[in-house]
């Protein structure tokens, strides 16, 4: 289902002067609206929630606010962060702000042993994570450079790179990975793991396609259903030449195409385009108008 709702947004941690980095969840970046969109459909009301990647805290009050979720607990890879969504609760949502609890220090998807005790028993897990390899890893830069005859471009800034990248190679054993879904796989497996009943609501590009994001969920146990999407335009911040990699790698014989991503050249998705003519688009000219979709996706246990 696609929709053009606009969310009313939350405050921006920075609007009180918290050390906001430009990773963190903004409300008015069209990908916390449609992730913020998608919960309000994901039957959170009264439940126990664990956000994998809580960024600025500002999911975390729109849960306990728009969502009714009973209680929120949460961790993310940059130290700083618990943190100030701490603080950010607290200021914005203050007659709720006891039903947060943060996980504190830096957690990789939920590798810590707090964490996984946090996570045991919830009803729900929510995360929106990267789901393109680091041009940086040596591995993808290989890749990318066998397949487009040199390295991906660096876009991203240092202190974005853990919002925009994954380490490809760091997952390598996980047959996603191959698609870019390396870290999202870690994720579910992990989930499967320590909350076996949990419902778990993911936060997507569609770069690569519904069927492929489809099937991730039911190749790890859970049935898929889509909540919301909307087209955005690509980041400026994110390469997307590991997508124009796949498709050059994936071709048969006689250059018949193989494994084919999804972008489009209009706002309304109307006009495809393959990941080679977007990076073609986007090589002459950085500041072009390339588009691509954004879903929630809402997977439960299979059994």
């Amino acid at each position: 289902m696609r929709t053009e709702t606009t969310l009313p947004a939350c405050k921006h941690a920075s609007d009180a002067g918290d050390p906001l980095p430009g990773f963190a969840f903004d409300p008015s970046d069209p990908w916390t609206r449609t992730f913020q969109e998608g919960l309000e459909g994901a039957g959170l009301a009264d439940r126990s929630v664990y956000e994998v990647g809580i960024g600025s805290g500002a999911n975390i009050v729109h849960m306990l606010e728009r969502c009714g979720a009973g209680r929120v607990t949460g961790s993310d890879l940059d130290p700083r962060l618990p943190l100030l969504a701490q603080r950010v609760v607290e200021r914005d949502a203050p007659g709720l702000a006891h039903r947060f609890r943060p996980v504190p220090g830096a957690v990789s998807l939920i590798d810590t042993r707090e964490a996984a005790a946090a996570m045991r028993g919830v009803d729900a897990v929510v995360a929106c994570l990267p789901q393109v390899p680091d041009p940086l890893d040596t591995r993808c830069a290989r890749f990318c450079a066998a397949y487009l005859g040199g390295a991906e471009e660096e876009r991203c800034r240092v202190d974005d790179r853990i919002a925009h990248y994954y380490p490809w190679s760091h997952f390598d054993a996980l047959p996603y990975n191959a698609v870019g879904l390396g870290l999202i796989e870690a994720l579910l497996r992990q989930v499967r793991s320590c909350a076996p009943r949990a419902r778990i609501v993911l936060n997507f590009g569609c770069r690569v396609g519904r069927e492929t994001l489809s099937g991730i969920f039911r190749a790890n146990g859970y049935r898929p259903t889509e909540l919301v999407a909307r087209v955005v335009r690509q980041s400026e911040c994110t390469g997307i030449g590991f997508f124009a990699a796949l498709e050059e790698a994936s071709r048969g014989p006689g250059e018949e195409p193989g494994f084919v991503c999804e972008f489009y050249a209009d706002p309304q998705g109307r006009s495809p385009l393959t990941a080679i003519e977007a990076k073609r688009i986007l090589d002459a000219d950085p500041a072009a108008p390339v588009y691509h979709e954004v879903c929630v996706v809402q997977g439960d246990p299979a059994e």
